[in-house]
């Protein structure tokens, strides 16, 4: 599977790449030769904004990919996947915490309810946690909007329209 290392400027694009279940390596205090030195030793593909980081991954045989001009989600995430062939599609079961990057685990309702606000409790059956964070998720109302960024993303690489 595809791993990531992503630059400062991308944090946003970390958590998604994690929410889709890819080991990805995020950090606002990365320097260009830290990532570098990192993707060379984890074999990790470098998502930049920064052209000049792009270059000097390329000239050392390092897999990057230059998000460049800046875009909507949807257009990132389809070069993105054209350029590493990742699929973009989510599966709960292989999904990360979009801010530690640890795969999610499973809660049962009755393990939820002490966890999560009453309303949210009685709304919903399927929760994760992060067992690093402790972070609590449940399909809300943001799983229609990661549904069509998603579907929108596939329909660009579908047509061919993602980007340059």
């Amino acid at each position: 599977m595809v791993k990531f290392i992503v630059d400062s400027m991308l944090g946003d694009v970390a958590r998604w790449l994690r929410m889709l279940g890819y080991d990805t390596l995020y950090s606002r205090r990365y320097e260009d030769w830290r990532v570098l030195q990192i993707a060379e030793k984890e074999g990790r593909t470098i998502i930049t904004r920064d052209r000049g980081l792009f270059v000097k991954a390329r000239k050392r045989g390092i897999n990057a990919v230059l998000i460049y001009p800046e875009g909507r989600t949807e257009r990132v995430l389809a070069k993105i996947a054209v350029k590493t062939g990742i699929k973009l599609v989510f599966d709960p079961s292989k999904t990360r915490c979009p801010y530690c990057n640890v795969r999610l685990e499973r809660l049962s309702r009755a393990e939820a309810l002490s966890l999560v606000p009453p309303k949210v409790a009685a709304a919903y059956d399927t929760f994760w946690r992060c067992p690093k964070c402790g972070r609590i998720y449940w399909k809300g109302s943001h799983w229609r909007t990661i549904d069509e960024v998603l579907k929108k993303a596939n329909d660009l690489i579908h047509v061919g329209e993602w980007g340059s």
